[in-house]
């Protein structure tokens, strides 16, 4: 202003003094006028200059020179208040340049970088936060901190520069991945077009080869039947025969005096006809299996008697049937020396000089015979074991088996089961093209992207590993974690759909239904996709329990490409 006003007179001398130069003068003095009026007005708005710690954006909100109120219009203070390190507004707008206000936070302009906010408490403290040092203004950081923005913009520039050509290249993979993706959906709907040609051919192909079979089936089963039909005749008749000869067994066993009459006495030593339980066979317990009689013929017995003793009769003879060598006997006194009478005819594996122990290898060798029984039934018994063991070392046949067929129907089951494997197969023909039609229909369901650049992730499987698991990844199927170490891999869930915000779905994954944690929730992952320039699983956490959380970058969500001169952005696809 000083100088102003010199000036000024210095024009008003001039019009004094130059009167030919009256008109040049008066306007010089004009001229001045206007430049201190000017100054006048530039040195009061610099008078209110913009306060440390406000952004442009918030810098109409501290012009008044008298008066400022709260931002967040709680109160209203003097001008002069603002930044003089005591907070009067509850939001902390009145300091933004010192750190008294607790929540306040200041603006680093930091020209030629990136401008940000910081929170004022870190205003003063030594420690350069802002790289135009603006935060460090006085104290020791106002020392050591140095304007640097500069020099960080153009490193900044640089990394910038270098994720553009990333992008870049990720770009172009993600249009071949379209191409891959377009040409393999038309690959599928061709299959299955295919496919679906080759099934109803199948299936002609399948009712034929079944037509035929039960063409083949109906004589087969008419044979067979007539078989069946027979030899349950024959196990009837069979049946029938060996319950009359146990019957009359049982009966001869009970007649021990062989008068043809079974009478209650002759009961007593049987214990199974013990009702009572004492041990002894009562001949009250006798009569009454006798149904009351004192004495049953044959023919009661067996059509009365026997129906209702046949589930007890324990034969006491069969006690003694599991001998396999008839054992040698001796008389009363003579000194143990063996009985050397007319044994037989044994059989080829029989010593009548052996011991009995000696006389087989069977488990129940160490048993006695009756030494009551005479030598015909010792030899009955031998040669009855002898057939029984012969008969289990050719593999036990069962005589109530049902026989083979004869050679006609052997015939007919072999031309039935020619056609019943000709079916099969064409039935199994049918059912793998059906099987196959359903997984491409499976595939093609499946949301790749709005132009199928997802689909070169099918069938893939990605991992990360960290200090404790190996996580993996496997795109639209599962996700699932082992221990580092070794282990049963546990699932972390399965494929469910795009998860992403609405104008950008494809950037999130969610797979759930995984393992059940226990007393929790089954296990959950959501997958966060980003561009790059191949398909990588950067990272794994848990940041809540048993819900996991997978970094994946890939090609297939580079969407933009940028001029790196110019910065034009791109972000047409090639389809």
């Amino acid at each position: 202003m000083a100088t102003c006003v010199e000036e000024q007179k210095d024009a008003m001398s001039k019009i004094s003094f130059s009167t030919n130069g009256l008109k040049m003068s008066v306007k010089s003095y004009i001229f001045m006028t206007i430049i201190c009026f000017w100054s006048v007005i530039s040195v009061a708005t610099e008078s209110v200059p913009r306060p440390r710690g406000v952004s442009l954006t918030n810098e109409p909100l501290y012009r008044d020179t008298e008066w400022f109120t709260c931002l967040d219009g709680s109160r209203r203070i003097r001008r002069n208040l603002v930044n003089d390190d005591y907070c009067d507004c509850i939001d902390s707008s009145d300091e933004p340049g010192t750190s008294a206000c607790p929540l306040g936070k200041f603006h680093c302009n930091n020209r030629g970088f990136r401008p940000k906010y910081i929170p004022t408490s870190r205003v003063n403290d030594g420690i350069c936060d802002c790289c135009d040092a603006s935060d460090e203004y006085k104290g020791e950081g106002a020392i050591k901190c140095v304007n640097n923005c500069r020099e960080l913009g153009k490193a900044d520039l640089e990394r910038r520069k270098q994720e553009i050509i990333l992008m870049n290249q990720g770009f172009e993979v993600r249009q071949e991945y379209i191409k891959q993706g377009a040409e393999k959906k038309v690959e599928r709907e061709e299959s299955i077009t295919k496919l679906r040609e080759e099934k109803e051919l199948a299936d002609q192909i399948k009712e034929e080869k079944d037509k035929l079979k039960q063409e083949a089936e109906a004589p087969e089963t008419e044979a067979k039947d007539a078989h069946k039909k027979l030899w349950e005749a024959q196990l009837e008749l069979l049946k029938a025969t060996k319950e009359k000869q146990k019957t009359s067994d049982a009966f001869d066993e009970l007649d021990l005096d062989g008068n043809g009459r079974v009478s209650p006495d002759e009961l007593l030593n049987h214990k199974e006809f013990d009702a009572d339980g004492d041990g002894v066979v009562s001949e009250d317990e006798a009569k009454a299996v006798l149904k009351g009689l004192d004495q049953a013929q044959k023919s009661t017995f067996t059509d009365i008697i026997w129906p209702s003793i046949k589930g007890k009769f324990i034969s006491l003879q069969q006690d003694q049937s599991d001998e396999t060598t008839p054992p040698t006997t001796q008389e009363e006194g003579d000194g143990g020396e063996p009985y050397e009478g007319d044994m037989g005819d044994p059989g080829d594996d029989y010593d009548p000089g052996e011991d009995v122990d000696d006389a087989g290898d069977e488990e129940d060798d160490d048993e006695e015979y009756d030494k009551d029984m005479d030598e015909e039934a010792i030899m009955e018994k031998y040669r009855r074991n002898q057939q029984e063991k012969e008969k289990k070392e050719k593999g036990g046949e069962d005589e109530e088996a049902m026989p083979e067929y004869d050679e006609a129907t052997q015939v007919l089951i072999e031309a039935a089961d020619i056609a019943r494997d000709d079916f099969k197969a064409a039935e199994k023909r049918s059912n793998d093209i059906k099987r196959s039609i359903e997984d491409l229909e499976k595939l093609l369901r499946v949301d790749l992207g709005p132009h199928q650049e997802f689909q070169p992730l099918q069938n893939q499987c990605f991992e990360f590993t960290d200090r404790e698991y190996t996580y993996k990844l496997c795109p639209f199927d599962k996700t699932s974690q082992r221990p580092k170490t070794g282990g049963s891999e546990t699932s972390l869930g399965t494929w469910g759909q795009w998860e992403g915000p609405v104008e950008n779905r494809y950037i999130k994954m969610k797979y759930s239904g995984g393992k059940n944690c226990w007393n929790g929730p089954d296990r959950s992952t959501m997958v966060i996709l980003r561009c790059g320039t191949e398909n990588k699983l950067l990272a794994a956490s848990e940041p809540e329990r048993c819900t996991y959380e997978f970094e994946f970058e890939t090609p297939a969500l580079c969407t933009i490409k940028t001029d790196p001169q110019t910065g034009e952005t791109d972000n047409h696809d090639e389809l």
